[in-house]
């Protein structure tokens, strides 16, 4: 074949192999920028932001606590805590927590190191709380933990999200809740919520359980007076547990104990006269 002929064909595959190499230099990078992608790139030229780099230094994070390294744990946290916006911040913020909770559960009982750790504890899951927007799951550690250092409102507090947000787990989160408001102090407080899981309740043997209960922390914290107003104002939604005989005799009991021997006759003869009759007084 002649040079004159040969000269089209050469001409073409000079003209063909940059358009080859640029083809493939545009898959190389598609495929690149996809293992990016699902590595967590979210398309800005900033791979610190990632979810996979946030996984790995709440993970790394994890490592070093159990070594006991506390501060360096959270170092490895801190480009993200200060990132609101990152994917994986709630996840360093729930780490973070465990962190500072496993070290002040390391100094030594009764020491002022360790009541000072309780004390910051105690102001930071407030802040944790007053964010909201945690799952039960976050709720209920925080709850357990607050309890374990003697944040017993904190506690409560987070009892009571555990109960709002999972309806199954509400019945044992708002008795938790009670339990750490009586762990505090706070029996009024605690009572006046049983009373409450009384009235939204339907079965007659756990309406009498709580209601009784209640009426006990009430008693206990704020006096029989208090007891008796808040005992006739939760029965006057329950007529049918109003009838109960051993509920009349406490109701009964509150009033004498209260200073009001008339109002306690008329209990007792409200149900001496007719055990069916809807009047109390």
């Amino acid at each position: 074949m002649s040079p004159a002929l040969n000269k089209p064909q050469l001409q073409a595959q000079y003209v063909l192999r940059p358009a080859s190499i640029f083809i493939f230099i545009i898959v190389i990078l598609a495929v690149i920028m996809a293992i990016a992608w699902s590595y967590g790139w979210n398309g800005n030229l900033d791979f610190q932001n990632s979810s996979a780099n946030g996984k790995a230094r709440i993970q790394s994070a994890e490592l070093l606590l159990q070594s006991g390294q506390y501060q360096a744990a959270y170092q490895q946290l801190k480009p993200i805590l200060g990132r609101p916006q990152d994917p994986v911040y709630r996840q360093a913020q729930r780490m973070q927590w465990k962190i500072d909770w496993t070290n002040a559960m390391a100094q030594p009982l009764h020491s002022a190191a360790r009541a000072k750790a309780q004390t910051a504890l105690a102001l930071r899951l407030d802040q944790l709380l007053k964010e909201g927007h945690w799952s039960a799951k976050d709720y209920k550690h925080f709850a357990i933990d607050a309890q374990m250092i003697g944040a017993y409102d904190q506690s409560a507090e987070a009892w009571l999200a555990v109960a709002r947000e999972n309806p199954e787990a509400a019945t044992q989160a708002m008795n938790s809740a009670a339990a750490a408001w009586t762990a505090n102090g706070k029996s009024v407080k605690a009572g006046q919520l049983l009373l409450q899981m009384a009235l939204h309740n339907k079965q007659t043997s756990l309406q009498k359980d709580y209601f009784i209960r209640g009426l006990a922390l009430i008693q206990g914290g704020g006096g029989a007076r208090l007891a008796l107003a808040q005992g006739k104002k939760i029965l006057s939604g329950m007529p049918q547990l109003a009838k109960e005989p051993d509920i009349v005799l406490i109701m009964a009991r509150l009033a004498l104990s209260a200073g009001q021997p008339g109002l306690a006759a008329q209990w007792l003869k409200a149900q001496l006269e007719s055990p069916a009759q809807d009047h109390r007084p």
